[in-house]
C-alpha cells in the first residue's frame, strides 16, 4: 500500500492537468454557430486542443478590445469587420498573429499552453493552407466545448482594472512592432479563410 501513497497522487494531478476543460466566470458554454460568417463579416474561431493546464486561462485581444478568453478543451468565435486585425494573446510572454481577412470566410487560430518560468506561456498559431492543422479543425469543432464571452462579467472585471489593462496593452502593442517584438507576430492571409 505505502509503494501507491506517492503514486496515486501523481496521477490525480496528471489528470487535472491534461483530462480537464478549463471554466471561467468570464466565458460559458453555449451552442455552436450553424453555419458561416454572416456575409458581410468574417469569422475568427480560437481554438484550444489541449487539457494541459486546464485552470489556466489566455486573454485573447483584437488590438486593444478584449474578444474572450483561451480555454482548455475549448473554442469561440469571433465576427469582425473584413480587413486588417491584430490578435494577441497574454499569458507570461506575448503572442500575436496579424490577420487580413475576407468577408464571408472563417479563420483559424490554435493556443497553445507551454510551460514558464513564473507562469505558463503560450502559443498561438495561425491555422494556414498546407499547415499540419489545417484538417484538423473541422474535428475540433466537433470534440472541444463551444464557448461564448460573458459579455457583461469581462466589461466589469475591465472597468476594475482599466488603468492597468490599459497599459499592459499599450506596452503589448509597442513592443510587438518592434524589430525585436516582430519575431513574436505569425501571419494569418487572407487566403488562409474557407
Amino acid at each position: 500500500m505505502k509503494k501507491y501513497a506517492k503514486v496515486v497522487p501523481l496521477l490525480i494531478v496528471l489528470l487535472m492537468m491534461f483530462g480537464c476543460a478549463g471554466s471561467s466566470q468570464f466565458m460559458r458554454k453555449a451552442s455552436p454557430p450553424v453555419g458561416g460568417p454572416s456575409p458581410e463579416k468574417a469569422q475568427v474561431y480560437f481554438m484550444r486542443p489541449s487539457g494541459f493546464g486546464f485552470a489556466i486561462h489566455f486573454q485573447i485581444w483584437d488590438s486593444r478590445e478584449l474578444i474572450g478568453l483561451a480555454q482548455a478543451k475549448s473554442f469561440f468565435a469571433y465576427e469582425c469587420d473584413p480587413g486588417k486585425h491584430f490578435f494577441i494573446g497574454l499569458a507570461e510572454n506575448k503572442r500575436a498573429v496579424e490577420a487580413e481577412l475576407e468577408a464571408g470566410k472563417s479563420y483559424y487560430i490554435l493556443t497553445q499552453v507551454k510551460m514558464g518560468a513564473w507562469k505558463a506561456r503560450m502559443g498561438l498559431i495561425p491555422v494556414t493552407r498546407g499547415s499540419e492543422y489545417w484538417d484538423k479543425v473541422e474535428e475540433y469543432k466537433k470534440t472541444l466545448n463551444f464557448i461564448v464571452a460573458d459579455e457583461a462579467a469581462l466589461e466589469h472585471w475591465l472597468a476594475d482594472k482599466k488603468e492597468k489593462t490599459e497599459a499592459v496593452i499599450n506596452h503589448t502593442i509597442s513592443y510587438l512592432n518592434t524589430p525585436e517584438g516582430r519575431k513574436y507576430v505569425a501571419p494569418l492571409n487572407i487566403e488562409d479563410g474557407r
